[in-house]
């Protein structure tokens, strides 16, 4: 059951959102294929996440469901910053903030012991990661969203978070694919097959988010807040 899930559901909707992310990062922002990329790219991460926290709860791999679970609220709470109009928050905000504290509280008790995982201080990483999000969701909720700038650079590092892991996942797939795991690769072959994807991903979201807080504020406020 689980490798149909894997198999069928969740490395084709995987190879859907590499796909439309790459649309997305290169049309122009605010058009229609960029809207459209975006939506694509939502609702196949969506599947892929679900599948893949699915897949990880039948072979009992608390490491891989916990990550489907940091990226499924990452590309939620992505999506919201660009759906929501400006300076506008409602009862998903409040839902993903509840999500992500839960998920801090339930990390640190596993990094404390309450359930055996190979690296606990990882989860500990988590944990902190958590209380970060948590206090950005804070901050939106307290000003009740955010407007300008700020709100597409909360969608895009939130998305390029989310695309990391996305790219990750995929590589590993491959990987697996040709017979071989991550462990027993070469250096050079883990440079070119995983290294170098994530760097790319990562050197595009810093692009964007310096362009727009210092080259774009002009161009790109009509795009601010498109549902308006």
């Amino acid at each position: 059951m689980k490798d149909i899930i894997v198999w069928a559901i969740h490395t084709p909707a995987g190879t859907i959102v590499l796909v439309a992310a790459v649309l997305a990062m290169y049309a122009k922002k605010g058009s229609a294929l960029h809207r459209k990329a975006g939506s694509y790219f939502t609702v196949s991460m969506m599947v892929m996440l679900v599948s893949g926290i699915a897949a990880a709860y039948l072979k009992n791999s608390i490491d891989d469901m916990m990550l489907g679970a940091i990226v499924l609220y990452t590309v939620f709470t992505a999506w919201l910053a660009a759906h929501h109009k400006k300076n506008e928050t409602g009862l998903l905000e409040v839902t993903a903030l509840i999500w992500v504290v839960g998920f801090g509280i339930i990390a640190f008790a596993i990094s404390l012991g309450w359930q055996e995982v190979i690296a606990p201080f990882a989860y500990l990483m988590w944990g902190g990661l958590a209380i970060l999000l948590a206090l950005g969701d804070i901050r939106n909720l307290y000003h009740s969203g955010l407007s300008g700038t700020q709100r597409i650079i909360r969608h895009v590092w939130r998305i390029g978070f989310s695309l990391v892991w996305a790219a990750l996942a995929f590589t590993d797939k491959i990987v697996k694919m040709v017979g071989a795991n991550l462990k027993s690769m070469q250096g050079e072959e883990l440079l070119f097959i995983v290294a170098i994807p994530t760097m790319l991903i990562l050197i595009t979201i810093v692009y964007w988010i310096i362009k727009i807080l210092f080259f774009s504020r002009d161009k790109l406020a009509p795009y601010a807040s498109p549902t308006e």
